[in-house]
């Protein structure tokens, strides 16, 4: 072969081996798209992260610090808030279509199993814990930088 046939034979056998892959005997969940996993994964992991950090905290003895104390419930109230939507956007991919009644303002939801009261639960308690947990972890983050500030002067 000379030198300008080796390269186009390695590139014609790179694209019969990438266009012309063998069918894969695989099993997958189908619970919306690939998308929706990464989602629940992130989820997860941002709570481990969570978890990780009041570990640390708890065993750096950060907890005489007033901004370290906040900081903790904001930890906690984030790792609640990840399990909440872990186990509300699971109930939301399994939940049937819900059965809107009425029309315009009128509208009103059936509420008619335990599984769409408890998906409904999890969309109004991903919301309502988020502002708390912000403002805990704004509060600590700035009492902890005025600890710091007045122990420096």
């Amino acid at each position: 072969m000379s030198g300008r046939s080796l390269p186009l034979a390695a590139t014609i056998f790179g694209a019969l081996l990438l266009y012309s892959p063998r069918p894969a005997l695989a099993a997958w969940f189908q619970w919306g798209t690939e998308g929706s996993y990464v989602h629940q994964t992130a989820h997860f992991l941002f709570a481990m992260a969570m978890l990780f950090f009041l570990y640390e905290m708890h065993q750096g003895g950060l907890s005489t610090f007033q901004g370290f104390r906040r900081l903790r419930w904001a930890c906690w109230l984030l790792v609640v808030w990840n399990l909440d939507a872990i186990a509300g956007h699971s109930l939301e991919w399994a939940l049937l279509n819900p059965v809107i009644m009425g029309q315009g303002l009128g509208q009103r939801l059936l509420m008619e199993d335990l599984h769409t009261w408890a998906y409904y639960f999890t969309r109004f308690t991903h919301y309502s814990l988020l502002p708390p947990a912000f403002y805990l972890f704004y509060r600590g983050v700035k009492e902890f930088a005025q600890e710091t500030r007045s122990r420096s002067k």
